[in-house]
């Protein structure tokens, strides 16, 4: 028997159940793990963004771009984690159980870190270099005088 991957990908679990003799729908042996993981990515971007910024990043403002757009786009993809978990266990038979939905999920998790590790590598570096001798610099510019204004005689 020849294994087809478009019939595997696209074939919801009601139907995978059946076919392979289950009396219902095929299980979902990776709910924990997802749950756990969208749980967990859900909760490191709201304390980010309630109390992280103010505490870790308050006066690195490169750190603080790098961490809102990464840690967004995590909250981003658990929430369709979130989506696909709740399709693939409240609705057996619906387009979004297939697995075609997880794995490409699990492919955009995985360009996101891929992603961020080549930004850390690469750009990051370069751009803390770029802050800090923009800093050096500032400090040997005199500070424009400023006109205090006269209260208004009118």
């Amino acid at each position: 028997m020849q294994f087809d991957l478009l019939r595997w990908l696209f074939q919801d679990p009601a139907t995978a159940g059946a076919d392979a003799g289950l009396s219902g729908s095929e299980p979902f042996h990776f709910l924990w793990p997802w749950v756990i993981f969208c749980g967990l990515g859900l909760l490191v971007w709201f304390y980010y963004t309630v109390e992280g910024r103010k505490r870790f990043v308050k006066g690195k403002p490169i750190a603080k771009r790098m961490l809102d757009r990464f840690l967004g786009w995590l909250a981003v993809l658990c929430l369709v984690g979130f989506v696909f978990i709740f399709a693939r266990v409240a609705m057996d038979s619906s387009l979004f159980a297939w697995r075609f939905w997880r794995y490409l999920w699990g492919l955009g998790l995985l360009t996101w870190a891929v992603v961020w590790v080549v930004y850390l590598i690469k750009r990051y570096p370069k751009e803390r270099a770029n802050m800090e001798a923009w800093n050096r610099r500032q400090q040997y510019i005199p500070a424009g005088k400023r006109k205090k204004a006269k209260a208004g005689s009118r």
